[in-house]
């Protein structure tokens, strides 16, 4: 496809000479007849080998100088994207009901619904319209599935939470009697695990993305457009307010609160609420500046050592 028929039909601003574009591919790896992306300013930087550049409109004077046509993108990286699906890409998608699955006769699928080779839908599910059940996923009895939502391969919706009680010289299991409920469009990864609530339900508000390998577990409480990447884990009755990013293996604490839009680092542990808007860091987790206050002090800390033993010595030659 033509370069500036590519970028009319993105309604996206086109800049330079007429190219002919074959394929999207990474900065580090496209060649020529290929349409890239920067959504950074380091990353101009890099040798760029693509025959042109889907940019920032902010960055256009400076990718400007990398010699090769633009399209100014508010979003490169979901344009670009978008202009692969144009010249012909194609999404992970098997349309229908493959015979292979095993559903309830109970459960109530809404129109559109796609379900993967040997997905098993449990009794009283309910699938909103257009979702998609990747191959191997387990949807458990009475679970709630909103619109337009899509769920890995192998990922488990409502399995019986970790609850035990120590009684009798043993572990007693707790009945977990609840449900999960995921509402619309959220996207739920590869092996990640939801479990159902003791009572009520274990929720995730619409528009919320989970990695794969993510553990949720019973009474949970996560709002809209939250993202929770690749192995965090999300203790009991736990609440994710809306827009909150979990980096990846990052754990929360029962009973915590994670504030409305917060962002906590990879491999952080929250023991205590966070406040709405804040950046947190470390093990254990803190306001993320205080954090790196004292990971420069540890840094620093062989020199003073060797200040004082100096010091010391000097001392010690005096007397």
């Amino acid at each position: 496809m033509k370069l500036t028929e590519l970028a009319n039909r993105l309604a996206l601003e086109y800049r330079g000479e007429e190219v002919e574009i074959h394929g999207v591919a990474p900065l580090e790896s496209a060649g020529s007849g290929d349409l890239s992306f920067v959504a950074a300013r380091k990353w101009l930087n890099a040798t760029c080998r693509a025959s042109a550049l889907l940019v920032l409109p902010e960055l256009a004077e400076e990718a400007a100088k990398v010699g090769v046509p633009l399209v100014l993108s508010a979003t490169p990286a979901l344009d670009a994207g978008r202009a692969a699906l144009l010249l012909g890409g194609r999404e992970l998608r098997v349309a229908g009901i493959h015979p292979s699955a095993v559903i309830d006769p109970t459960a109530t699928l809404g129109p559109g619904v796609t379900i993967g080779p040997r997905a098993v839908i449990g009794a009283e599910v309910v699938i909103g319209a257009d979702s998609t059940i990747h191959a191997g996923a387990v949807i458990h009895e009475r679970c709630r599935i909103g619109a337009r939502c899509v769920i890995h391969a192998n990922a488990v919706i409502g399995s019986v939470g970790f609850g035990f009680e120590f009684a009798e010289g043993a572990h007693r299991r707790i009945p977990h009697l609840g449900i999960v409920h995921l509402e619309d469009e959220v996207e739920v990864g590869a092996c990640t695990t939801i479990d159902r609530a003791r009572f009520g339900e274990t929720r995730v508000g619409s528009g919320t993305k989970i990695d794969n390998l993510v553990q949720i577990a019973h009474n949970v409480q996560i709002g809209r457009a939250c993202v929770i990447v690749s192995q965090a884990g999300l203790a009991g009755s736990c609440r994710i307010e809306d827009g909150v990013v979990v980096a990846g293996q990052s754990g929360v604490v029962p009973h915590v609160t994670v504030g409305r839009g917060a962002r906590i680092a990879a491999s952080t542990g929250v023991a205590v609420d966070v406040p709405s808007g804040a950046t947190w860091s470390g093990w254990w987790g803190e306001p993320h500046r205080e954090n790196l206050a004292q990971i420069n002090a540890l840094r620093k800390l062989p020199e003073f050592m060797r200040t004082v033993r100096e010091f010391m010595k000097r001392q010690e030659s005096k007397e």
